[in-house]
């Protein structure tokens, strides 16, 4: 079985099927109200992920996308058992242990499959994958990868023991059979800690890491203290949203939810998607101020901006804007969270959308310029730097 969320649902894979429950109520009445079930599946997936639309599953040698809205489900056939999964707005990767594959979300059918030549010269056996922008973090046999998203081999770490590798906006988070191990954007190694038990799953989010083994569950932070364990006996999964962190107890087999500030204390500060789109869109902002022209857009769904005439997905600036934001690397993270752009930018008024085109609320956006303190800090290091994604 699995769980994973995004900003409306909690999902659950079990017993062939996969639910989606609402998190809302789950917070405020811990009652699992189911709100849609996938269809019957040939495996129970045991990896999931998102998409723009869509939640993407593996289990075996089978690959499901379900439509997050309404567990409307499409299975394909991976070819061989797989791995690890990892997605962005737009592609699944995923790995067996032959190779790296890729599927685009919106043309989900194996003819549309394609196995990224890299593969051929990677060491053997390929047991996990991580995107991060325009990379791809890979550990295969004793070794960290670092490739294009395109198939070109970047750069390489020798690692033993290697079991997962997830992506932090600094560079790769690699998990081995004893250790968390940090990395830089350039593979040097960063820092590490230590956990007890057999590894069963880990999630990176914007400050730390989570991982539960079969004795504990572990956060860490990035320079590889732990911060905060408990003992996990119970859980056989787990995943991160913005403020709690949610489990599947095996013995209840149920969810339940600790908060991040029980588990972190008052250093943790509870985030809002409402301040994270605030931040997008107010540094866009700034960036105009200093003389690009930006002009914001929205294509089916997409939100794209023009900046100087050149075309710079949004999720570019989200990345950029981690340097400075930790927090805003949640929209990148897990695409789940991105369909609630529009929602949240309504519901508060950041911005109108006019036919194709996104009008800024500038009085709105200013006061959060003036109340954030990274925003006084770095305003023209954050300005230059999205100009700067528009230089070819």
């Amino acid at each position: 079985m699995e769980i994973y969320c995004d900003a409306e649902r909690i999902f659950i894979s079990r017993d062939y099927r996969v639910e989606g429950i609402s998190k809302k109520e789950f917070i405020e009445t811990h009652k699992e109200n189911v709100v849609w079930q996938s269809a019957k599946l040939s495996e129970t997936p045991r990896k999931l992920t998102n998409t723009r639309y869509h939640l993407v599953g593996a289990g075996g040698a089978k690959l499901v996308r379900m439509d997050r809205s309404n567990g409307e489900t499409v299975e394909i056939d991976a070819g061989n058992e797989v791995k690890d999964i990892a997605s962005d707005l737009r592609d699944v990767f995923f790995v067996t242990a032959e190779g790296i594959y890729r599927v685009p979300a919106e043309r989900f059918a194996e003819p549309e499959i394609v196995r990224l030549p890299v593969s051929d010269i990677l060491d053997k056996p390929v047991k996990s994958v991580d995107v991060l922008g325009n990379f791809l973090f890979v550990i295969a046999g004793n070794f960290l990868y670092k490739l294009s998203t395109e198939g070109e081999k970047l750069s390489e770490k020798a690692l033993a023991d290697g079991l997962k590798v997830l992506s932090d906006y600094d560079g790769p988070v690699a998990i081995t059979e004893k250790e968390v191990i940090y990395f830089t954007e350039d593979m040097e190694v960063l820092s590490n800690g230590s956990y007890e038990g057999v590894f069963i799953k880990a999630e990176h989010g914007a400050y730390n890491t989570f991982l539960l083994s079969d004795k504990t569950f572990s956060v860490f932070g990035k320079t590889g203290k732990r911060y905060a364990h408990v003992e996990a006996a119970h859980y056989s999964s787990f995943t991160e949203g913005l403020n709690h962190i949610y489990f599947y107890d095996e013995e209840e087999k149920s969810l339940s939810l600790a908060g991040k500030k029980d588990l972190l204390g008052d250093n943790f500060q509870e985030i809002d998607l409402a301040t994270l789109v605030g931040i997008v869109m107010g540094s866009l902002m700034l960036a105009e101020r200093e003389g690009a022209e930006v002009l914001v857009r929205e294509e089916k769904g997409f939100i794209d901006t023009h900046i100087n005439g050149e075309l710079v997905p949004v999720e570019k600036i989200i990345l950029r804007l981690s340097k400075y934001f930790p927090e805003v690397f949640y929209l990148y993270k897990n695409p789940g969270y991105y369909e609630q752009i529009d929602s949240f930018a309504e519901r508060f008024d950041l911005f109108k959308v006019e036919g194709r085109d996104i009008r800024l609320n500038t009085d709105l956006l200013e006061r959060l310029i003036e109340m954030h303190s990274s925003f006084k800090t770095f305003k023209e290091d954050i300005a230059k730097g999205i100009i700067d994604l528009a230089v070819k």
